[in-house]
């Protein structure tokens, strides 16, 4: 039996995770968003948003998790429509990937509903329409590894490809996401577009470096390799604080720190939890004797399984 409705819930990420921009990221267990979506009989999509995050677009023109459920419609034409509400979990600019976890969710729930359901990895493109929407280039580091879960090296945009790093569970992430937000669009405005070749050079070593790390567990590792010497260094201006923050990372005894995906929020390295938890408290402290801003603080391991189905109802 098919189902007829289905909630589905899809996690934030980390992406560049330093030096990897546009081409590495992880997922994480939270935050997240879910979505609900019934068959309903007339065709077509009706979309509703529930949610306390401010600026989130409630008309299906604007909001990516409806633009990426019309053009799966569109796609596979099927019989019937979908009812789909987005419940925002999320804020907008938070560096978690929020818009990604929206385009996985819808893409994911009509996926399910679908008479004949695609593989995961058949979904990406659609997904990677919302990325579009939402930064104005479809970049797949934050939904990639949202979607198939664990952690994902985008080898080439053209053709797509995207490849699964094995990911030794030894490694813990801390993320502190203080309480202001970042546009991605506006991240991306002010990167360099030429870059010399020493620093091309530096920073191709530690993407090698990190992906051997990630491979093997090796905490320490991964943690030097965070160094990024040409995104960091432009993005860090648009985060209040950031090197003092980091810096009490390093000192709490994070083996590296850097920028999630285009900020605020940012991410530590630790061998354990324990050491996680100390050492997202000491950042969330910073921001807020710095910056007087508040945060919230999630500590997690890598979630190898990435979207997932919550609840179904059947015909």
């Amino acid at each position: 039996m098919k189902p007829r409705a289905v909630r589905v819930f899809a996690p934030a990420t980390i992406s560049n995770l330093g030096p990897g921009f546009d081409v590495i990221g992880i997922a994480v267990h939270t935050p997240g968003d879910e979505v609900l979506a019934k068959r309903q009989t007339a065709t077509g999509l009706t979309f509703s948003v529930e949610t306390l995050q401010p600026d989130v677009p409630r008309n299906a023109e604007s909001n990516v998790a409806a633009r990426v459920a019309s053009l799966m419609l569109e796609e596979f034409k099927p019989s019937f429509g979908i009812r789909m509400v987005l419940h925002k979990l999320m804020p907008i600019g938070s560096g978690l990937g929020s818009s990604a976890a929206s385009s996985v969710a819808a893409a994911a729930a009509v996926n399910a509903l679908l008479p004949t359901p695609l593989k995961k990895i058949d979904l990406l493109p659609f997904a990677l329409e919302g990325e579009r929407i939402a930064s104005g280039a479809p970049h797949a580091d934050n939904v990639a590894p949202c979607l198939l879960g664990g952690a994902c090296l985008i080898r080439s945009y053209d053709p797509l490809d995207v490849v699964p790093i094995p990911v030794e569970g030894s490694i813990v992430w801390t993320i502190v996401h203080p309480h202001i937000a970042i546009r991605t669009q506006e991240a991306r405005r002010i990167l360099p577009t030429t870059v010399p070749l020493s620093t091309a050079v530096h920073q191709w070593g530690n993407i090698g470096g990190l992906t051997l790390g990630l491979a093997t567990g090796n905490a320490r590792l991964v943690g030097t390799c965070t160094e990024d010497v040409i995104v960091e260094p432009v993005r860090a201006k648009l985060i209040p604080g950031f090197h003092e923050v980091k810096n009490s990372a390093l000192r709490a005894g994070a083996m590296g720190c850097s920028i999630s995906g285009s900020g605020p929020s940012m991410f530590a390295i630790a061998s354990s939890t324990a050491s996680a938890r100390s050492v997202g408290a000491e950042m969330a402290r910073t921001f807020s004797h710095i910056a007087n801003l508040t945060s919230d603080v999630y500590v997690s391991r890598v979630n190898r399984r990435g979207v997932r189905i919550l609840k179904t109802k059947q015909e």
